[in-house]
């Protein structure tokens, strides 16, 4: 080979790597120019709270004697529960409640055992009717900061002479302003609504008159009142799941949490409030956000749903919600968010989980005629409008949570 062709062919090979070096720089350039990067502010988590005090509250006027039957589910799952949050608690105390409320001296398991027609009434108070905004008046005066309350209660509106939807409306303000005046107290107050079942056999009332009800299901509610954080660690140590027979439906009011959280890249990998994202083939970015919605009290029904996420910036979307399984996790759910890159600018951006006003399924639920129980077994005369004024009194927590965070192009 000649020194001519030797030499011809070194700068052919030089040429190939100079083009292969040229060529990686500027794949590097490009891909570093897109890059975004994420900063956030840390949020700080609670402080790990005391033991809270227990208080304990179950209607016992005439209308929940049928529920106290042999073999009630009311009775399992009350006790049940409250037996499993007693041992996260401080102290327990038991009541009846109607026109006042009347503490109840003995332990738990003689409470549950107590709870029949004839004790109820040797109890004491009026038994004969009740005000249900009346007794969360006295539940919410003696609910503090660290008192958790559980009501448990048919809630049935009795239906007057006159206009039934006047006097609903009425009691609807009244459950409103009792609520309010507890969040102008405690700004952290949470309130969980369970919708259970149970066994009854007893005399159903109307406003004139009785009908006897014989082995059949009907509706009952438990409300867990208190601060938020309290709940949300009494929700991790007993699940609702380990309620004995389940529950029919959930629902939970609480004010605007600044929840923790913190951003990876799709690798998972962040450092010290910062995250540098690539874009994927499809030209977007894809980052995960792990957040603890826990103050939120929402179910995973509502969590779970991206139509409950609001967002500034039209170039960020929710993709997916999981649930977090892991147990020591201190986040509760993984959001995999999506930023266009076609449309992405630097900005601040807001993440927000919306208030919804009440439950889709109180409709339902809901009987307004206070009529013929027989066709309407499975509803509470008026539950629609005591629901109601608790969410007149949230509606001004427009947003359960909210996580801020800025987005960069690098």
């Amino acid at each position: 080979m000649s020194e001519r062709t030797r030499l011809l062919i070194m700068q052919t090979n030089l040429f190939r790597i100079l083009s292969v070096v040229l060529l990686f720089a500027v794949l590097l350039c490009v891909s570093s120019c897109s890059k975004i990067e994420i900063k956030w502010q840390s949020v700080k988590s609670p402080d790990e709270i005391n033991k809270t005090l227990l208080k304990v509250y179950i209607e016992n006027s005439g209308s929940m004697d049928g529920y106290m039957c042999d073999g009630a589910e009311l009775k399992d799952a009350i006790y049940g529960y409250v037996s499993k949050l007693n041992s996260f608690s401080d102290t327990t105390e038991l009541n009846y409640i109607n026109s006042q409320i009347i503490p109840y001296k003995k332990g738990l398991k003689s409470f549950i055992r107590d709870l029949n027609p004839l004790s109820f009434h040797h109890a004491g108070g009026n038994t004969g009717n009740s005000d249900i905004a009346d007794m969360f008046e006295k539940i919410l005066a003696n609910t503090g900061d660290n008192v958790v309350s559980i009501f448990v209660s048919d809630c049935i509106l009795d239906v007057p002479g006159g206009s039934a939807s006047k006097f609903f409306v009425n009691r609807q303000i009244d459950i409103q302003n009792a609520f309010i005046k507890q969040l102008n107290r405690y700004e952290n107050l949470g309130v969980e609504i369970f919708q259970l079942e149970s066994t009854f056999n007893g005399w159903y009332y109307y406003n004139q008159g009785k009908e006897y009800l014989k082995d059949v299901k009907r509706p009952y509610y438990m409300w867990v009142i208190g601060n938020k954080h309290n709940l949300v660690q009494l929700n991790k140590n007993v699940p609702f799941s380990e309620i004995q027979h389940g529950i029919k439906n959930y629902f939970a009011y609480s004010t605007t949490s600044k929840v923790p959280f913190e951003i990876t890249n799709k690798a998972g990998i962040s450092s010290e409030n910062l995250c540098i994202c690539n874009p994927e083939s499809d030209g977007k970015y894809r980052i995960l956000l792990k957040a603890n919605m826990g103050s939120t009290l929402q179910d995973d029904q509502i969590l779970c749903d991206i139509e409950n996420y609001e967002k500034l910036n039209s170039f960020v979307n929710v993709e997916k919600i999981d649930r977090i399984l892991a147990k020591r996790s201190l986040y509760t759910h993984l959001l995999t968010l999506v930023v266009d890159k076609r449309e992405l600018k630097s900005a601040g951006e807001k993440l927000s989980l919306n208030s919804l006003k009440h439950p889709d399924w109180l409709e339902s639920v809901n009987d307004d005629s206070g009529k013929d129980v027989t066709k309407s077994m499975d509803k509470t005369t008026g539950i629609k409008y005591i629901v109601q004024g608790v969410a007149d009194a949230y509606k001004t927590n427009s947003e359960l949570a909210e996580m801020r965070f800025v987005i960069s192009k690098k």
